[in-house]
């Protein structure tokens, strides 16, 4: 019996442990909207063209422009222009600028390294047609040289000037730069040592060394909209009162009529505001990812059922001594709007909590709004942006939560180039986002959108450079599917396109990549761009339905066939494809009978189902097992020295049955009530006559333990 209790206890213990597990599975998979990629790609199965520079050195490239012909890269001392088609290097268009041997040897000496020491290209822009700027760190004394265009077509140098406030010193600094309007806005140091950050055009600035406008910011991008210019970046949060520090995401902005204020207020921007970034994993105890590391561009596209919209992607991870997360949030360019036109937060002393300014205190006009002269405002509105620059509420992730999420203590996501609106053959749109990590990988991602949220899509995870190397920049190209990956010592041409990688229908329609789709007629996966008629195109990119690789092209004998017209409400039992009167689909019992097959092993949770059925039916049997087990081994002696028998026994007693004192053989067991006689006589021992005594026939008196119930 005590082995059937533990047998019971250990299959109960055991069950409550799948309980569990299957449990904070649920949750696991509830935190990760996503767990997989559709493909996973090694080095040696990634086509790419390849490009180092100077072989010798570390070159810290950065792509500065680029058109439908040419990519211009900033390196060490030079200037590169590349074909984007195969990466060839237009040597004629090369411009070599390295620094002085005064600047050299000045850099040396106050401590810098020989590859310090040199002049990295960082910036380019045409202020007009025929002109261009070129900016380089110059042994960390930023220098600017302006060109101008020949009749032959090359530049020639047209001065220099000072380029403290536009680029950085270090090559490796995160810095940002914009040109709009015929000015340039430029976000990074000022100083030798980077500690004076700075937002910059000539010749107005941030405040200097003021903790409340910028503290140790790493800016990651710069956008122009509307009447403002948006910088994005990682600062330490000033707001945050508990202990140690904390690093939050930020958006600021600046109005592009800013001249500065009134008096000695002339050289300072009057409208800087900034807001904090929220992407976290909204619950009782929300999960943030509190570091942005890059955003796209401003995408301008239709998402669900709410019209046009304008929306940044992000990068943002979990700091380095965190939990290795990463995740891809997204934000609305009406919802950054409406931040910056909310509350102010205010700090009453050095060690008062931040709280929300009261609307009746702030000044007329709205600091941080453009005005037709600047420089006309009041003192009290200069002085009130000074000390009230950041605002109470935070911006919100779009789709109310982010639409990736990666764990990983391999890599974290380091920057983000989007394919925006890449249209299907059924008309929707859809971005393709190409995301790059910290260990040389980069993700295509298909963000699908719903009426009231989204879900991102891994279509391919490819490690495109060796492991460890961090991407710095992804671009676009003219060719669907081919990316250009930045590092710091190499680019290269990388083709993502892994249509003709598959070789069966369902396997295509579950990439649910908008590039790619079968093609019915020639029973391939092709690239959508190039095809020329898109009839027999066969896809689904918001659901990956698998079961629609049940239609067929028709035959010419199809067409002597008179076939029902497909009703509306059915539609979606059919491939997005264009059918004319003569194209109807023909499906055939063994290729439908083929497609439920397919559906029903490409259900994810089908596996997970047997496995927990598998295990309930393996304890049940066990359980029985161990049951019939014992019963039919167990010994018939009864268990003498069980725990409780006399109480048992005189339960039963006095439930009147007796059989549990049945006699074994040659034993006599007299069976008398209890009962209290005058004879024989008493024994001195037995006086007590508060006791209840059984007496025998030889007149021996038995003494009875009382059992309460």
């Amino acid at each position: 019996m005590t082995t059937l209790w533990k047998l019971y206890y250990d299959c109960y213990f055991f069950v409550q442990l799948l309980i569990r597990l299957n449990f904070f599975a649920n949750v696991c998979q509830a935190w990760l909207p996503d767990n997989g990629s559709k493909l996973v790609n090694n080095l040696k199965q990634i086509s790419s063209i390849r490009f180092t520079g100077n072989s010798s050195y570390p070159d810290h490239f950065v792509v500065l422009n680029q058109d439908d012909h040419s990519i211009l890269l900033g390196g060490r001392n030079i200037f590169y222009n590349l074909s984007i088609y195969d990466f060839n290097e237009r040597i004629e268009s090369r411009i070599e600028w390295p620094s002085t041997k005064k600047h050299h040897d000045l850099c040396l000496i106050k401590g810098k390294t020989e590859d310090d020491c040199q002049n990295y290209i960082r910036i380019l822009y045409r202020p007009s047609p025929g002109k261009l700027v070129i900016c380089g760190t110059n042994s960390y004394k930023p220098l600017c040289r302006k060109y101008t265009e020949n009749l032959t077509g090359y530049y020639d140098i047209d001065g220099e000037f000072e380029g403290i406030g536009i680029c950085p010193y270090n090559p490796e600094h995160n810095s940002t730069n914009v040109f709009s309007d015929n000015q340039l806005y430029s976000a990074t140091v000022a100083d030798f040592s980077g500690g004076d950050p700075i937002i910059y055009r000539e010749p107005q600035r941030t405040e200097q060394f003021d903790l409340k406008q910028l503290n140790a910011p790493n800016f990651v991008n710069s956008v122009p909209y509307g009447k403002y210019i948006y910088f994005f970046y990682r600062e330490t949060a000033v707001e945050y009162m508990n202990c140690g520090k904390i690093i939050y995401s930020r958006v600021a902005r600046v109005c592009k009529n800013d001249r500065g204020g009134p008096h000695q207020s002339d050289n300072r921007w009057t409208s800087f505001l900034k807001a904090r970034l929220n992407c976290s994993v909204p619950g009782e105890y929300p999960f943030y990812f509190d570091e942005i590391q890059s955003t796209s561009d401003i995408v301008n596209g239709t998402y669900g059922t709410s019209g046009r919209k304008n929306l940044v992607y992000g990068t943002l991870t979990t700091p380095n001594n965190a939990i290795g997360g990463s995740a891809i949030c997204v934000y609305n360019m009406d919802d950054i709007i409406k931040v910056f036109q909310g509350s102010f937060k205010h700090q009453a002393n050095l060690n008062s909590n931040w709280l929300p300014y009261s609307e009746n205190l702030v000044p007329e006009p709205r600091p941080g709004e453009c005005t037709e002269d600047s420089r006309a405002l009041p003192e009290r509105n200069v002085n009130f942006i000074k000390t009230h620059s950041l605002l109470e509420e935070a911006v919100p992730a779009y789709f109310g939560k982010p639409i990736l999420i990666r764990v990983s203590l391999q890599y974290r996501f380091t920057v983000v180039t989007v394919d925006p609106q890449v249209q299907t053959t059924d008309n929707e749109v859809f971005d393709i986002l190409y995301v790059g990590t910290d260990d040389g990988r980069v993700l295509k991602v298909v963000n699908i959108p719903n009426a009231e949220t989204a879900k991102a899509v891994v279509i391919s995870e490819n490690n495109v450079l060796p492991h460890g190397t961090s991407i710095k920049q992804i671009r676009l190209t003219p060719e669907s599917g081919r990316i250009i990956v930045v590092t710091r010592d190499e680019v290269r041409l990388v083709n993502l396109s892994q249509c003709k990688h598959v070789n069966s229908c369902s396997e295509c329609v579950d990439l649910q990549d908008p590039h790619c789709g079968w093609d019915a007629k020639q029973k391939a996966c092709v690239s959508i761009s190039t095809v020329t008629s898109r009839r027999y195109i066969i896809q689904d990119v918001r659901r990956g339905d698998k079961s629609k690789c049940s239609w067929t092209p028709p035959t010419a004998s199809d067409k002597e066939i008179e076939t029902p017209s497909i009703p509306n409400n059915d539609k979606d039992l059919y491939p997005s494809v264009s059918l004319s009167d003569e194209d109807v689909p023909d499906c055939t019992n063994d290729i439908e009978g083929c497609a439920i097959k397919q559906k029903i092993a490409g259900e994810p949770r089908t596996l997970h189902l047997i496995i927990v059925a598998a295990c309930i039916g393996a304890l049940i049997v066990g359980f029985l097992s161990g049951f019939f087990f014992s019963r039919r081994f167990r010994s018939p002696v009864p268990y003498h020295d069980a725990p409780f028998f006399e109480q048992h026994n005189h339960l039963e007693r006095l439930n009147g049955n007796q059989a549990f004192l049945t006699p074994r053989p040659n034993k006599t067991v007299n069976l008398v009530h209890n009962v209290r006689s005058p004879s024989p006589p008493l024994k001195k021992d037995n006086l007590d006559v508060g006791k209840d005594l059984n007496i025998a026939n030889d007149g021996t008196l038995q003494k009875i333990k009382k059992t309460y119930i």
